[in-house]
């Protein structure tokens, strides 16, 4: 069983402080920890934490959940916390942060289920429940889903409505570099559901540095 670790980091703005809010992004984080894709926890953390950490903002509201067998279950929250509108504060929780990933991902345990869109579903209630505007949804996996017997999953037309979706480190299986195709086919079937619940956009990347361009806020905000 992984250890959670919640951290829920809330600042009440004091006299001095400066609002963050007013050009803020929510960003909720999926980390896949089922079958082979466990062994990438410590690529996918040190990723959070060089590419999505240093860009946040005061105001800006971060989620990181995890994928495995069960993924629509509030303890499935590893960290939850909208960053302080003092700047010093906001970069004394990102350490904070910090040290919660690094414990998240030496205690990590292979689950036996993909619950991909599970994990989908209580990031857009996250996201929808998030003040910004600007709300991103960032996953980790190799998106081959693999439910327990019994289990439905099933997207609403409107559950990530004006969310952008990205994909990064999506690990080829075996049977995808078999035959190709079968990776194509998961990624388009992907898009099409994403964008069928109402997605802004998907993106797979293949380069961890095109996150940060990602992640830029749009200049309409």
């Amino acid at each position: 069983m992984i250890a959670r670790v919640l951290v829920s980091l809330f600042c009440v703005c004091a006299t001095g402080c400066t609002d963050g809010t007013e050009h803020s992004r929510a960003i909720v984080v999926l980390v896949d920890v089922s079958g082979t894709y466990a062994d990438q926890a410590p690529e996918v953390v040190k990723t959070i934490k060089l590419g999505i950490l240093p860009v946040m903002q005061p105001g800006d509201q971060l989620v990181v959940a995890r994928i495995d067998a069960a993924s629509y279950e509030r303890d499935n929250i590893e960290i939850n916390l909208t960053l302080a509108p003092r700047r010093s504060d906001a970069n004394a929780q990102k350490v904070q942060v910090a040290r919660a990933l690094d414990e998240f991902a030496q205690k990590v345990q292979s689950a036996r289920y993909t619950d991909v869109t599970g994990a989908i579903m209580i990031a857009a209630d996250y996201l929808r429940g998030a003040t910004p505007d600007y709300k991103m949804l960032v996953i980790f996996s190799d998106l081959r889903e693999d439910l327990p017997k019994g289990t439905r999953r099933v997207l609403d037309k409107n559950e990530l409505a004006g969310m952008r979706v990205l994909a990064l480190n999506v690990k080829r299986l075996k049977s995808d570099n078999r035959d190709p195709r079968k990776y194509r086919r998961r990624m388009d079937g992907w898009s099409k559901r994403l964008r069928d619940a109402g997605a802004a956009d998907f993106e797979v990347f293949f380069d961890d540095h095109r996150l940060l361009e990602a992640l830029s806020l749009p200049a309409q905000l």
